[in-house]
């Protein structure tokens, strides 16, 4: 067996070393007293290497724990796995989650949006206070179950919450993998099945209601919005530069987070979206557009002169909601874009045009999120099939098949 059990200290007594009784222990053999630390002293690939605690960075404080390690320390060099990184304390420290973890935050939050940069730090946070010290090149799958039950014990989150959660420390375990190099491999997660969300739309006749009782001043972006389909947020940061009249389009290129405005649009890998302006929006676009300069915003609240904030939209849709009478549940966002998605769907428009209205490279989001046939169209269509000229009669009772 390689390497050494040593004691640590001396004789409280005399100040004498302590002399090791093999299998047993060290003693003063004068003053009867023992130790309560040890460490392991061993040469390793010509280097000599003192271990002071385990893997966990627990202290060597028993010599039958010396042993055990020293044990097994001895069947990892046999094995070739030995890495005494995985023992000194100064390196150890090195590799735990909550060191990598804070490493990983300043790796990642300047590319999240602004808007969620709150939840991330929470859910790094959450990481943190849960595996600390951890090892991370020792995490495993159960480890991640683990996790999850912690979180459905001790938190009141939803399952969309919870997967999110561990989304983002399983891109925290990709990023040591791919970025640091330390992970081999990221332990496999635990499926989630989020329910998919309700979404509520509104009718034409009943969007036109709601477009009656806006106040005068904040109909054009509501106009804008029930007409176009896009984000409030990307409504919000729409710029005269931003409108083409002379083809009748208008380019999104640009958000707002919160407060911060983005020169890109919200999503991964996401592309500006250049759609057609709708007639009823040409004669206050030409007016803003030829009075203002390019980089002036579009919508503004007449209240402050500036752009419209995300939390003064959103009480101007408060009161209107409760003008018409609807339920508190129904957003801005469900009465304008998803509104307008399936709209367009129920009148036969094709699911590719309206994907491309809404900025989306592809039907898959339409078709998930925002698209909702009504129970009247498929009325209309369902009418397409007969049985008309066939007989239906209820069978004798000899007749019944019996499967």
């Amino acid at each position: 067996m390689k390497g050494a059990i040593r004691a640590k200290g001396h004789c409280p007594v005399c100040q004498g070393s302590f002399t090791e009784v093999k299998k047993l222990g060290f003693i003063c053999a004068e003053h009867k007293t023992v130790p309560n630390r040890f460490y392991i002293d061993l040469f390793h690939k010509g280097q000599r290497i003192r271990l002071f605690s385990d893997k966990h960075g627990q202290a060597i404080d028993t010599y039958q724990r010396a042993s055990s390690l020293l044990s097994h320390i001895n069947y990892e060099i046999q094995n070739r796995t030995f890495d005494p990184t995985r023992y000194v304390k100064q390196d150890l420290e090195k590799f735990y989650v909550s060191t990598l973890l804070d490493k990983f935050l300043t790796f990642k939050i300047d590319s999240i949006a602004p808007s969620y940069k709150k939840d991330y730090r929470r859910f790094v946070q959450i990481a943190k206070d849960y595996f600390g010290g951890t090892d991370a090149r020792e995490l495993r799958k159960i480890d991640v179950i683990n996790y999850r039950e912690h979180l459905a014990k001790n938190f009141d989150f939803s399952e969309k919450t919870v997967k999110n959660i561990l989304d983002n420390f399983k891109t925290f375990l990709n990023y040591l993998k791919s970025d640091l190099e330390i992970l081999d491999v990221v332990p496999s997660f635990p499926v989630i099945g989020v329910p998919q969300p309700k979404i509520t739309w509104l009718t034409q006749e009943l969007q036109q209601k709601v477009f009656e009782v806006v106040p005068d001043d904040h109909k054009p972006i509501f106009a804008f919005l029930m007409l176009h389909g896009c984000r409030p947020s990307e409504a919000r940061a729409l710029k005269c530069k931003d409108i083409d009249l002379e083809h009748g389009v208008i380019t999104i290129s640009s958000t707002f987070s919160g407060r911060v405005f983005l020169e890109r649009r919200k999503g991964r890998n996401s592309k500006d979206s250049t759609i057609p302006l709708h007639p009823e929006l040409l004669p206050y676009i030409t007016d803003r557009i030829k009075n203002n300069l390019p980089n002036a915003y579009v919508f503004v609240n007449s209240k402050t002169g500036k752009h419209y904030s995300e939390n003064s939209l959103r009480r101007i849709w408060d009161d209107i909601r409760e003008k018409v009478g609807l339920s508190q549940s129904i957003r801005l966002y469900d009465a304008t874009r998803h509104s307008v998605a399936s709209q367009l769907a129920n009148k036969g428009i094709p699911l590719l045009n309206v994907a491309k209205l809404l900025g989306h490279s592809s039907t898959k989001m339409a078709e998930k999120y925002y698209i909702h046939t009504d129970v009247g169209r498929l009325k209309a269509d369902i009418i397409n099939l007969s049985l008309k000229d066939q007989t239906v009669t209820k069978p004798s009772p000899a007749e019944k098949v019996v499967l």
